[in-house]
């Protein structure tokens, strides 16, 4: 976009970013820039063609470092006004931001959370403590457009970068000549790597109108994500409507919007509802851009997957150890750093450490796929070293266990194989041995083909969806280097040991004109009769829940439920039907059942029934049923991850379901019709 007429300047400042200018510096300078540019572009391209445009699973967790460069009092800004930064990108980028209900109804079908998040480093390239946040008195007052880069070396006033490969350089500096920020594109040089921020338009307090809400940092980050600017930047082209952003769900725009337009406002016959003007990678004010679109979120994780795969492995958000500390792990969750026991929150059933693909894909996509029934597939684990860099190695055994997704999982059987009536229900995959130098990583995988779907058709459960646990032993016997000797008690032992991860998710994809179904095997399996007592929990970080845009159908399969089918059922958060289902309706819902037999198993099965036609966006729902012990203690459970498609037609609809008579509706909060 050409730069602003100083009239116009002196009339209101109008966004500002030089991204693409340096891209097209580069591209003329350096052949190697173009040729690796282009190769990104084709990797992207092909792995989505190849099928990974659904939303990631998991959350991916970036490290940050931001370089504080002032020669002010004033520019030398607060860790305070840091963080709230960091915040704000975070609402941004998982669709969390308070304004994300100012999308026009036209454009909400398409909105998205992306799964990313960030983080300030809390290890340093060093591997010393850190905050993440780096500071450097400089004598130059202002960096221009022409000297933008000087900011990013100390030889020319500013701060050195830390490796790109695992952290996220941004800097804050009085950038001049009206410039706001600029990012850079995967694939440069790494000295220039990362995204510069002017200092009054780096988050909320001390920023200044109209770029005062943490925006630039959103739109610039976007780029350093690979994301283009939305009109596709062919404002110096004859045809203004001739490039591409190369996202398909957002409309073609002539040139950059500025300020605050009014909806709807148009261009290249993008009619009825006209430009995206308030996507984050539009030039209007911070006030006026508030979303991301499923499109924008497949080309990031796809850069993620490629150009950017290297800071999927950072260790800057892991703290630093004593060297006599240091040993292998694998994490529980995202926000997992290797204490013992893991204080989280969260399930231990979740961990991104294991990883199964329908193919052998699973280095470059490192993403969750639940595997096929009598299909090869391949299972990754992957193993850490807590220890600094250039540390010594240290080793271990990796083994790898499955089991029939199931109530009252414990250890270890059904995992070593023992439980094989009515059916196997668990055993080894294989073992690896494991070699990890100080502060790398090691994935190793696993050739797997589940079991035939037919020896669980008594059981009317989900065939093909299974338990993972990977242990790590580092010594020979008893206790195999468990901080915490392991017990019957699955849960524990892997909240107890940042050597046992779980892996236990079911994907339910959610079209526009219903939903899918998946199984819950519930087993009496201990030799002992027990009472049965699940708890619903959706995470409480998202905008809204699943409860939002439906409810949970439940029915009982086998002779084993038949009391829970006759209505013995205690709890709350839930109404009965006359046909013997449940309708499972709140966040907090809590099912306890009359004693199941020992030996015996049945089915509960869940079916997501959408209220409207389509929820707000590409989504994906989270949603663990838990099983308690008696004292409400958490003793395992299974994640179902509701993963929204895209929409089927634009608009707002009141959502309508019957079940055995009873009319069940709901109108979205915040759709107005």
């Amino acid at each position: 976009m050409a730069t602003p007429t100083k009239r116009e300047r002196r009339r209101r400042e109008v966004r500002s970013c030089d991204t693409m200018d340096e891209h097209r510096r580069l591209a003329a300078i350096a052949p190697e820039y173009r040729a690796r540019r282009r190769q990104i572009e084709q990797e992207v391209r092909e792995h989505i063609a190849a099928g990974e445009d659904d939303l990631r699973t998991g959350i991916v967790r970036i490290p940050v470092v931001v370089h504080v460069v002032w020669n002010t009092s004033a520019q030398n800004i607060s860790d305070a006004r840091i963080n709230e930064q960091i915040a704000i990108l975070n609402a941004d980028f998982r669709r969390t931001n308070a304004d994300a209900a100012s999308v026009p109804v036209a454009f909400t079908g398409v909105t998205a959370d992306t799964r990313i998040e960030f983080a300030l480093a809390v290890r340093d390239p060093n591997c010393n403590p850190t905050s993440g946040i780096t500071r450097t008195n400089t004598a130059v007052t202002g960096f221009p457009r022409a000297n933008r880069q000087d900011v990013k070396s100390a030889a020319t006033g500013g701060a050195d970068p830390w490796s790109r490969d695992r952290y996220l350089n941004l800097w804050v500096a009085n950038l001049t000549g009206g410039l706001l920020g600029f990012g850079s594109f995967p694939g440069g040089p790494a000295a220039l790597d990362g995204v510069v921020i002017r200092t009054n338009a780096f988050g909320v307090t001390g920023a200044a109108a109209p770029f005062n809400r943490g925006r630039t940092a959103t739109h610039e980050v976007g780029h350093w994500l690979n994301l283009l600017h939305i009109w596709g930047d062919d404002q110096l082209e004859t045809d203004t409507c001739s490039f591409s952003d190369e996202c398909s769900d957002t409309p073609n725009q002539a040139v950059a919007r500025t300020g605050t337009p009014a909806f709807p406002s148009g261009s290249c016959g993008n009619g009825p509802n006209g430009d995206m003007f308030m996507n984050f990678m539009d030039y209007v004010d911070d006030v006026a851009m508030f979303m991301f679109t499923r499109d924008q979120a497949t080309r990031m994780n796809a850069s993620l997957s490629v150009a950017r795969a290297a800071i999927l492995a950072s260790d800057g958000l892991v703290p630093p150890v004593e060297a006599v500390a240091a040993d292998l792990w694998m994490q529980d969750h995202a926000d997992d750093t290797g204490t013992e026991p893991s204080p989280t929150t969260q399930p231990m059933w979740v961990s991104d450490d294991i990883w199964v693909r329908n193919g052998t894909d699973g280095l470059t996509t490192q993403d969750h796929q639940n595997p096929r029934a009598e299909a090869s597939s391949t299972v990754y684990v992957r193993v850490r070293h807590r220890g600094c860099g250039g540390g010594s190695a240290l080793g271990g055994t990796v083994r790898l266990y499955w089991a029939k997704a199931s109530t009252g999982l414990s250890w270890p059987a059904p995992w070593d194989g023992s439980v094989t009536t009515p059916a196997l229900l668990g055993g080894s995959i294989g073992s690896q041995a494991v070699s990890v130098a100080g502060g790398t990583q090691q994935i190793v995988s696993f050739p797997w083909t589940p079991p035939d779907p037919s020896d669980y058709a008594s059981f009317g459960a989900d065939r093909a969806h299974f338990c993972l646990l990977a242990r790590l032993e580092t010594t020979p016997s008893a206790p195999f280097g468990m901080t915490v000797p392991e017990t019957s008690n699955l849960y524990a032992n892997v909240r107890d040991n940042n050597n046992i991860v779980w892996k236990n998710i079911t994907i339910v994809d959610v079209d526009g004109e219903g939903g899918r179904f998946a199984d819950v095997l519930l087993t009496g399996l201990s030799g002992d009769d027990r009472r049965v007592r699940l708890a619903v929990e959706v995470d409480k970080t998202e905008r809204g829940t699943v409860f939002d845009w439906g409810v949970l159908l439940v029915e009982f399969h086998g002779n084993a439920l038949a009391r829970w089918a006759d209505g013995a059922i205690e709890g709350r958060g839930f109404e009965r039907l006359s046909s013997g289902r449940l309708l499972i309706t709140a966040s907090d819902a809590m099912l306890e059942g009359p004693r199941l037999k020992a030996g015996t198993a049945g089915t509960l099965r869940l079916q997501f029934v959408p209220n409207i036609r389509q929820p707000l966006g590409a989504r994906v729902f989270t949603l663990d049923l838990i099983e308690q012990n008696a004292k409400g203690e958490p003793i395992g459970g299974q994640r179902f991850l509701l993963k929204t498609g895209r929409p089927a037609r634009q608009g707002c609809v009141v959502g309508m379901a019957r079940f055995d008579g009873v009319t069940w509706v709901r109108s979205p909060s915040g759709c107005t019709c």
